[in-house]
């Protein structure tokens, strides 16, 4: 059956496989309890680190380069900013 944006019904079969599917995501999702509240925690964790090396990397080599400390400062805030409006579309926070 082809995609389409009216109303047509669904067959029974097809309606029948997305809500098991729907409610297997939902058992899981609620199954986590703990364990989400962790694999948020180590995502953001994760990813502030790996944004600070990366900055810091950035930063080093333009201040290397003898590049103005303003322009280091002005990436790493930018870029903090980018993460942080990135962090916003994942899991944890949707």
């Amino acid at each position: 059956m082809p995609s389409t944006d009216s109303d047509t019904e669904l067959d029974p079969e097809t309606e029948s496989a997305i809500r098991r599917v729907v409610r297997d995501e939902r058992s899981h999702r609620d199954a986590t309890g703990l364990r989400g509240a962790v694999r948020a925690i180590t995502q953001i964790g994760g990813g502030l680190f790996v944004g600070w090396l990366g900055f810091s990397v950035a930063g080093g080599g333009l201040i290397a380069t003898d590049a103005p400390p303003v322009l280091a400062i002005a990436l790493v805030a930018v870029g903090f900013l980018l993460l942080i409006a990135y962090g916003w579309q994942l899991p944890p926070f949707r």
